[in-house]
């Protein structure tokens, strides 16, 4: 039996659960494998894959990274899976998180300016080492400054041209897909089908790409289609995953309800060589 959730997060970056609260539902749901894909960092991979064995499911390293095509104009987002070394993936990774951070504070600034009450310090121990947006708003919530994590705040304050819709500047997509290459993993597009990015996959295989997230909530028939054409044309395997996030996630799917794909079933078959 194969029930892999290969695109899941936790506390680790912009999930609402910890690692051991997640392999609970996961075991269960009759999980079988997983992987955490928190962003921008392996920080707790190697730490996750022993705890997820303790629960009688398979884990494998994994992350995923915050990415950019600036000739496209469209956010990428590359899953990493089974690299052996960090390295490459930490060097990027940490300036991604320290831009992200210093953002975070600079949308907490302007909030407290707009006569909201944000303790600096409370958001960090909700967050530790990296703040998200998602932080903050449940530190609103808890607060009783706002009436749900995604609500009127967010709509109005965090998107749609609001005083904090403002973002970082992320590294190229075939930078972070050589990363995960010269740590020795194997590189996944990312929901292709919520970014609207499909037009990057040749540039992506010419840099190591080895996959596609097939199975994903965003990713709709027609996605899935393209998905399938691009993965026979390129000699891709496919994945899935629900980009489980807790309640951290606005009307996100719950753990397990897109199994990956059978042909991702080569990640953990080539984890040890």
């Amino acid at each position: 039996m194969y029930a892999a959730d290969l695109h899941v997060h936790t506390r680790v970056s912009d999930g609402s659960m910890t690692a051991a609260e997640i392999l609970e539902m996961a075991k269960a749901k009759g999980g079988t494998h997983i992987a955490f894909t928190d962003h921008d960092t392996t920080k707790q991979s190697e730490i996750h894959k022993r705890l997820a064995a303790s629960y009688g499911i398979r884990a494998i390293q994994a992350v995923e990274m915050s990415a950019y095509d600036y000739e496209s104009r469209k956010k990428v987002h590359i899953l990493g899976y089974g690299y052996k070394y960090t390295e490459s993936i930490e060097k990027i990774g940490r300036e991604t998180l320290k831009k992200r951070d210093e953002n975070c504070r600079k949308q907490i600034e302007i909030l407290n300016k707009l006569g909201f009450r944000i303790s600096e310090d409370a958001v960090e121990h909700i967050a530790g080492d990296c703040i998200y947006k998602q932080h903050i708003l449940d530190y609103l919530l808890k607060t009783g400054q706002s009436e749900a994590m995604f609500g009127d705040i967010y709509r109005n304050i965090f998107k749609n041209g609001g005083p904090c819709d403002f973002d970082i500047e992320y590294p190229r997509a075939e930078e972070a897909v050589l990363a995960i290459c010269r740590d020795g993993g194997f590189a996944v597009l990312a929901h292709p089908g919520q970014q609207d990015n499909f037009s990057v996959i040749p540039g992506l295989v010419a840099a190591g790409l080895s996959g596609i997230e097939w199975n994903h909530p965003s990713n709709g028939g027609e996605d899935r289609k393209k998905i399938m054409s691009y993965a026979g044309e390129y000699g891709l395997f496919l994945t899935g995953g629900s980009d489980f996030h807790g309640r951290y996630e606005r009307e996100g799917a719950d753990l397990g309800t897109c199994p990956a794909h059978e042909t991702s079933r080569c990640l953990f078959e080539n984890e040890n060589q």
